[in-house]
Formats: C-alpha cells, sequence, structure tokens
C-alpha cells in the first residue's frame, strides 16, 4: 500500500476505529453513574461539550467567520440529529419495546449507512457488499440479542420497533450529511471549528431533555456529595472523549473515506461497547459476545480489503488524479508518469490539455 491514496485510507480508517471505540467508551456511562437518572447523564455530558466548544469558537473566530450563516446551521442541526436525536428516539425505543429490541436494531445503522452511500455514490458492485453487510449484521444480532430475550418495556413493541428504526435513520443521516457537507467545505472549515459547531448544536438540544431528567426515575445527581463527584467526572469523560475527540477523529475518517466504508465500519462501535463493559463488569465473554464481535471485524475488514482493491489500479499504483503536484513536467504539461511507471508525453502521444480532462482507457 504505497502512494498518497492508500495512506490517505489508511489514516481515515484509523480515525474511524477510534471514534467507534471512544463512542463505544460511552456505553459504559449509565452503569457507571446508577442509579442516577441517565438523562441527568446526558444533559451533563453535553453541557460540557458545549462549553468545549465555544471555547473553541471563540479562538478560532476566523474560521467561524469563514464557514457563513448557512454552514453553521448546518453543524448544529447535525449536532441536535446525530446526538441528541439519536438518543432521545433510541431511548424512547428501549422503554416501548425493551433495551433488547433497541440495541437490536442499531445493528441496522451500518446497513442503512452502506445501502444509501452506495447508491449515490457507486463505490462497489452490490454483490461485493452482500458477504461483508451480511457478517456484520449477523454480528450485531448476535452481540445484542445474547441477553435473555425477555421483554422490559412498558408500552408495545410496534411502537419500539418504530422508534428505534428512526433512530437509526437519525444516526445515518449525520454520517452521511456531515460527509458530503465536509468534503464540500474543505479547506474553508477547520476540523476543530465543524466539531464544536456540532457540539454546540447537540448542547442546544440537550436543554429539552431537562424535563425528562427531573420527571423520570433514579435519583438526582445532586443528592449527596459523593454522587456529585463521580457523575460530574463521568460527565466529563464522556465528553472529552466520547463526545469532543470522536466526533474529531469521525471528521477526519469522513474527509478520507466514502461513506460506504464507513458504514460497516460504523458495526465496531457495538463490539467496543460490549469489550467495555465486558471489563466493567470483570467477565468474560458469552458465546453470543465472542462470535458476534468476532463476525462484525470480519466484515469490517472484508469490506475494507474489497473497497482497497476496487480502487487500486494493476500496477499497484495509486490513481493518476491522486499524483502530487511534483509529477509535473518542466515543460508544464501534464503527466501521467505516477500511474505507468513511465512518462507518456513524448512525441505520438497526447497529453490531456486540461487537468479536468479524462485519460483515455488504456491510459487511466
Amino acid at each position: 500500500m504505497t502512494g498518497r491514496a492508500p495512506r490517505t485510507y489508511v489514516v481515515g480508517l484509523l480515525a474511524a476505529l477510534m471514534a467507534t471505540a471512544l463512542w463505544g467508551f460511552t456505553f459504559l456511562g449509565p452503569a457507571a453513574v446508577a442509579p442516577v437518572n441517565v438523562y441527568y447523564l446526558v444533559v451533563g455530558r453535553y453541557a460540557v461539550f458545549g462549553v468545549m466548544s465555544l471555547a473553541v469558537l471563540a479562538a478560532h473566530r476566523g474560521s467561524l467567520r469563514r464557514l457563513g450563516t448557512r454552514n453553521l446551521l448546518l453543524a448544529l442541526h447535525l449536532g441536535v440529529v446525530g446526538y441528541i436525536g439519536f438518543y432521545l428516539l433510541l431511548s424512547l425505543s428501549a422503554q416501548a419495546g425493551g433495551g433488547v429490541l433497541a440495541s437490536t436494531l442499531t445493528g441496522l445503522i451500518p446497513l442503512l449507512v452502506t445501502l444509501a452511500s452506495n447508491a449515490t455514490e457507486k463505490v462497489l458492485p452490490w454483490r461485493r457488499l452482500v458477504l461483508p453487510v451480511a457478517a456484520i449484521s449477523a454480528g450485531l444480532l448476535l452481540v445484542n440479542g445474547g441477553a435473555p430475550h425477555g421483554r422490559t418495556g412498558d408500552g408495545d413493541v410496534t411502537t419500539g420497533v418504530v422508534l428505534g428504526f428512526l433512530a437509526c435513520v437519525a444516526w445515518s443521516y449525520f454520517v452521511i450529511v456531515n460527509r458530503i457537507v465536509l468534503n464540500r467545505l474543505r479547506p474553508a472549515a477547520g476540523n476543530a471549528t465543524w466539531t464544536a459547531c456540532i457540539g454546540l448544536g447537540a448542547f442546544g438540544a440537550s436543554l429539552f431533555l431537562l424535563p425528562l431528567a427531573r420527571s423520570g426515575d433514579g435519583p438526582s445527581p445532586f443528592a449527596d456529595t459523593g454522587t456529585l463527584q463521580s457523575f460530574l467526572l463521568w460527565c466529563v469523560a464522556l465528553a472529552v472523549l466520547g463526545s469532543w475527540c470522536a466526533t474529531w477523529f469521525w471528521n477526519i475518517a469522513s474527509k478520507r473515506l466514502p461513506a460506504t466504508v464507513m458504514g460497516p465500519v460504523i458495526g465496531m462501535e457495538a463490539v467496543f461497547g460490549a469489550a467495555f463493559n465486558l471489563v466493567w463488569e470483570g467477565r468474560a465473554p458469552t458465546f453470543h459476545e465472542l462470535w458476534g464481535g468476532l463476525l462484525v471485524i470480519a466484515g469490517v475488514l472484508l469490506g475494507s480489503y474489497l473497497f482497497n482493491r476496487a480502487n487500486t489500479p494493476d500496477d499497484g499504483q495509486p490513481p493518476v488524479d491522486e499524483q502530487p503536484a511534483d509529477d509535473q513536467p518542466a515543460d508544464g504539461q501534464p503527466s501521467v508518469a505516477g500511474a505507468t511507471g513511465r512518462s507518456v508525453t513524448g512525441p505520438g502521444t497526447r497529453a490531456p490539455a486540461r487537468s479536468g480532462e479524462r485519460l483515455p482507457p488504456g491510459r487511466r
């Protein structure tokens, strides 16, 4: 894997995996602050995220001005939909149909992102997506479905399914639209500025969860000093790692990977979340958790391999349009030496007259 394009791909893939690992870390939050009402944790987490975002925007006022009002509103709405909208819908799904149902439905997210992205970007033939998507979906069903299947919700299953599906749509929308906007804006929007704008949107929307926190089950974190200290520490940890750092890494990946590849990688969030919970509980994985996790990892690796293979020319060099600018010869005419290993701008060979002109099929 040499050349500029593969290096960009590896950086993007590692950033996406880091983001999913940090999001998986947030799965520990409810258990860590129990029995405190989890809505207080959400508000506290995004309050810290919002304060961090305001500090960053104050230090990057020039970048914020270049972003413009329209793009600022886009980032704010992504924070509302992708973070608060997803969490609220998933929580209501768990309340109506049970936690197992809601967790299992999140397995639809990699599928939705992959199918929607490939329909618009045409990155891979559909038949090549069947095996990795099937492996990831089966793995997530095993990981999330390994718990006892008793229904613990206080509503009906149909409502739980609808709300869970809408939660998956909300997160899939965030992944796809965030990538599209970031690639349209660069280099106008810095990663820190864009992350801060998303954080500000999530913080503003989280304030609407305060009534749910006050009326929900579980005590307030302000009940005693010991509870409050632990609660605040977890709010800061989840905000810094699970919100700021995870979003920052995900934005890096969004600029370097097609959403068709990012879809399968999202499945790793459940695997990392299960691994963190196993460490927290001090136990070994069950049969479902172990083989489900391995299936997800295998599906992600297979999807990554198929994409890399489809985008690597036969000679192993990066595509022509990925060659560095110093491949230009001294006379100013374009060269495709980086793609063929030799110059083709000699006598009898027609070089493209413009940088945007496509090469004939035999010269790509």
